[in-house]
């Protein structure tokens, strides 16, 4: 599947069919507690491509959860971390045990930096959602689902 972004802007174009694996969105919101769903897939670990969804300032993850519905092949010791604008610093890593093993599961990581579950401040800024991969993800492996609960309460 291709993607470009030549226009400086950060906007994708996409052309050929498109592989609904690399869904990012708010799944569901209950009073100010909000469940950040990511869907993604080997083939959407692997590409530059990842929708625009912004965390906003204030927000603190209350727990994360992770379901893998299909293995995904990751190299010795590989992860997968998704966060913040730098996600090293902010985000949930996934281990490649997690991620080779069918099923539904809370991840070691709770969390690093403003997106950790025991963040005294929760997100100071609001954060574009980005990844990293440590390692390989094999394209065509995987399908999961991580889900991001986090609490937002922002008052003028």
């Amino acid at each position: 599947m291709g993607y470009e972004s030549n226009t400086g802007l950060g906007v994708y174009n996409q052309y050929g069919p498109r592989d609904t694996g690399g869904a990012i969105g708010v799944a569901n919101t209950d009073n100010q507690v909000e469940i950040l769903a990511i869907q993604f897939t080997g083939d959407s670990l692997n590409s530059n491509y990842l929708p625009n969804v912004v965390i906003p300032s204030g927000a603190l993850f209350l727990r994360y959860r992770l379901r893998v519905d299909e293995v995904f092949n990751v190299s010795a010791s590989g992860t997968v971390t998704f966060g913040g604008t730098v996600p090293g610093t902010n985000g949930v890593v996934l281990t490649e045990a997690e991620l080779e093993a069918v099923g539904t599961k809370t991840p070691a990581s709770a969390g690093a930096g403003t997106w950790a579950t025991s963040s005294a401040t929760g997100t100071t800024a609001a954060q574009r959602v980005a990844k990293a991969i440590s390692g390989t993800v094999a394209a065509g492996s995987g399908k999961a689902t991580l889900f991001a609960e986090y609490v937002h309460i922002k008052r003028a």
